[in-house]
C-alpha cells in the first residue's frame, strides 16, 4: 500500500533555522515545493538577538537593529579596539525577524507556518513518505528538515557550553558610545568576581549600545557546564552596576541562552529525505557559538536544492583546517581557562582585523589562518600553553615581550 504525501516538505521547528529556510522557500514563489513549518510555540516574542560580522556581499536586512563599525576586546593585560567598518558587527532583532518571516510566509501560496503544533511521536518512514504525528493530527511528507534541538544541554554534551544572561537597559542619561561595542570584556567580568565564582570557566561582559541611553549588556560564560539564568543574574547585576556607575536605569527586556561549543554534530542526513539542521547539527561555529550567518547560508543552499528537485541539504562540514583550529582552541580553553582572556587580546592586537573577522566568520583564506596562528604562538603565550600546571590567577604576564 502506498501512502500519498500531504506536502512536499515538513520543517520541524520554527526557530531561526526553520524560519530561515521557510523564508527562503517563500521568496522562490511558484518554484518552491509545498512546505509546512510545525512550531510548538503559540506566539513569538523578542526573546534574543543574533550577531555576526556582516559580509560585504550580503544583502541588507530590515530586521537589523544596529551595526557597529568598531568593537573592543579587553583583559587585565590590556585592551584593543579594532576597526570593523568593512564588515560591521551587526545585530538582528529576533522579534522583528519573527515578524518579517511570518509576513513573508503568510504571503506565500507554497509555504505555511502552523503555530502551537506539538509533534507527539518520532517521525516514521512509511514507503516513500514520512509520517508526522502531532496533537492536531497526522501529516505525510516526502521530505523532512528537522531543526529541533537534539537534546537538553548537559555537562558531557559538548566540550564547552556558552551560557549567557543579558538585559536590554535604558539609562536616564547618555553614557554609551554607539560607534563601538564591547565584544569581550574579560577585565569587567573579573572585577565582578567571576574568577572566584566560576573558576573552571572563561567569563566576559558583552555590551552592545544601540543609543546613547540604551544597550544590551550580557554576562557570558564559556564553561564545562550549561548554566541556568539564576546562576548568572548576580554576576550580571554586578556588571551592569559597575558599567553604569550609579546611573539610574530601567530594564526593557531580558534574555538567556545556552549554546553548544564543540559538540559532535549530529549526522546531518538521517536519510536522503530526512535532514537535520540547526544548532546541534552543525549550525553553530564550535569555537564561538556564532550561528546566524551560517544558518542563512545553509537556508539559501537548502532552498535552492529543494527547488531544483534535489532534496534537502544539511549543513556543509567545516574545512579541515578550521576543524583542527577550533578543536585546539576548545581544548586549550577547557584545560586552561586562565589563558583565554589574553589569548583573545593577543589575537586582535597581533593580527590584521579583517583576517580575524574572516576567521571568526568562516570566510578565512589560508593567509588569514597563517596570520592567526602567527599571532598566537610566539613567546610566553606558547610556553604557557605547554605548561601542565595551571598558575594562580594573575601570575602569568602573557603579553609581555612579544
Amino acid at each position: 500500500m502506498t501512502t500519498a504525501a500531504d506536502v512536499d516538505l515538513i520543517i520541524l521547528g520554527g526557530g531561526c533555522a526553520g524560519l530561515s529556510l521557510a523564508t527562503e522557500l517563500a521568496h522562490l514563489g511558484g518554484t518552491s515545493p509545498h512546505a509546512v513549518v510545525l512550531e510548538s510555540r503559540q506566539t513569538y516574542s523578542h526573546d534574543r538577538t543574533w550577531c555576526y560580522f556582516k559580509d560585504a556581499e550580503a544583502a541588507a536586512r530590515t530586521d537589523a537593529q544596529h551595526a557597529w563599525p568598531a568593537m573592543r576586546v579587553a583583559s587585565g593585560a590590556g585592551s584593543i579596539a579594532f576597526d570593523c567598518g568593512a564588515a560591521p558587527y551587526e545585530m538582528v532583532n529576533a522579534g522583528q525577524f519573527y515578524k518579517n518571516a511570518q509576513l513573508t510566509i503568510g504571503q506565500s501560496e507554497q509555504v505555511e507556518l502552523k503555530m502551537g503544533v506539538v509533534v507527539t511521536k518520532p517521525p516514521e518512514k512509511q514507503g516513500d513518505v514520512w509520517r508526522i504525528d502531532t496533537d492536531l493530527g497526522t501529516l505525510y511528507s516526502r521530505y523532512v528538515v528537522d531543526t529541533r534541538p537534539a537534546q537538553l544541554p548537559h555537562r558531557d554534551g559538548a566540550k564547552l557550553w556558552q551560557s549567557f544572561y543579558g538585559e536590554e537597559i535604558e539609562c536616564d542619561v547618555g553614557i554609551f558610545d554607539v560607534a563601538c561595542g564591547d565584544l569581550m570584556d574579560f577585565a569587567a567580568a573579573d572585577a565582578c568576581g567571576a574568577w572566584h565564582a566560576l573558576p573552571e570557566a572563561v567569563c566576559f561582559v558583552y555590551i552592545l549600545p544601540t543609543t546613547a541611553k540604551r544597550a544590551l549588556i550580557e554576562f557570558t560564560v564559556f564553561g564545562p557546564d550549561p548554566l541556568p539564568p539564576e546562576s548568572l543574574q548576580a554576576l550580571h547585576a554586578h556588571a551592569v552596576a559597575r558599567r553604569l556607575g550609579g546611573a539610574a536605569f530601567s530594564v526593557v527586556r531580558s534574555e538567556h541562552g545556552v549554546l553548544p561549543m564543540g559538540a559532535t554534530p549530529l549526522a546531518s542526513v538521517r536519510d536522503a529525505s530526512y535532514v537535520l539542521a540547526g544548532l546541534t547539527a552543525g549550525g553553530a561555529r564550535p569555537s564561538s557559538g556564532y550561528a546566524f550567518a551560517r544558518i542563512q547560508r545553509w537556508a539559501s543552499s537548502c532552498a535552492f536544492s529543494l527547488a531544483t528537485g534535489n532534496g534537502p541539504l544539511g549543513h556543509a562540514p567545516d574545512r579541515l583546517i578550521q576543524r583542527v583550529m577550533d578543536a585546539l582552541f576548545l581544548k586549550l580553553v577547557r584545560a586552561r581557562p586562565d589563558l583565554a582572556p589574553d589569548l583573545f587580546v593577543a589575537l586582535f592586537a597581533g593580527t590584521d582585523a579583517q583576517s580575524v573577522i574572516r576567521f571568526l566568520s568562516d570566510r578565512a583564506t589560508l593567509r588569514d589562518y597563517a596570520r592567526v596562528v602567527a599571532s598566537l604562538l610566539p613567546g610566553p603565550l606558547f610556553r604557557a600553553m605547554l605548561r601542565r600546571n595551571r598558575p594562580k590567577h594573575g601570575d602569568l604576564p602573557l603579553l609581555e615581550a612579544q
